[in-house]
């Protein structure tokens, strides 16, 4: 992405919001959330579902995390930040391709007010779409366990670029 990170806002609650809550989160229990802002515009607000409400670590499953964007971003921008990400984290180029090729036959264009949430088990994540308008469903799966566990260390990773938003997920306070 050719913006530049000017702050990172990170906001703490302990309970999710019902305006962020998919039709599908009732029997999950939030661990942590949080709104990542670049400058004075809010991007998306996160949370981190599992089970229980608790989080174990990166490799324990299932966990889902649910992103209500607060701005049009095109799929092309979402793929960029990912790919910068990911180079953050230390990923050969050669996976990132790769992978970055299989969000892109998934992802669609994302408009203000959209929701997509990311479920981890055994291994294996599902992306869901609650778009303003159009209808919802299932919009992809990744069986490669690398890259289902390589997208959601993106937030939840140690070595994430966003160690305040991770901490907020997680249930941390600041």
């Amino acid at each position: 992405m050719k913006n530049r990170l000017f702050a990172v806002v990170i906001c703490v609650s302990a309970l999710a919001n019902a305006s962020d809550a998919s039709p599908d989160s009732t029997w999950w229990k939030p661990v942590g959330q949080a709104t990542l802002s670049w400058g004075f515009w809010d991007i998306y607000h996160s949370t981190l579902y599992t089970p229980d409400g608790d989080f174990e670590s990166l490799s324990a499953t299932p966990l889902k995390l649910l992103i209500r964007y607060k701005r049009d971003i095109t799929k092309q921008r979402l793929l960029d930040a990912t790919e910068k990400q990911w180079v953050h984290l230390g990923y050969r180029e050669e996976n990132i391709s790769s992978w970055l090729a299989t969000l892109d036959a998934i992802w669609p264009d994302i408009k203000e007010g959209d929701k997509l949430s990311y479920l981890l088990e055994n291994g294996v994540g599902w992306f869901r779409f609650w778009p303003v308008e159009g209808k919802d469903g299932e919009i992809g799966k990744i069986e490669d366990p690398e890259l289902a566990q390589a997208f959601i260390g993106i937030w939840l990773s140690e070595d994430t670029a966003y160690p305040e938003l991770r901490l907020a997920l997680l249930g941390g306070e600041l």
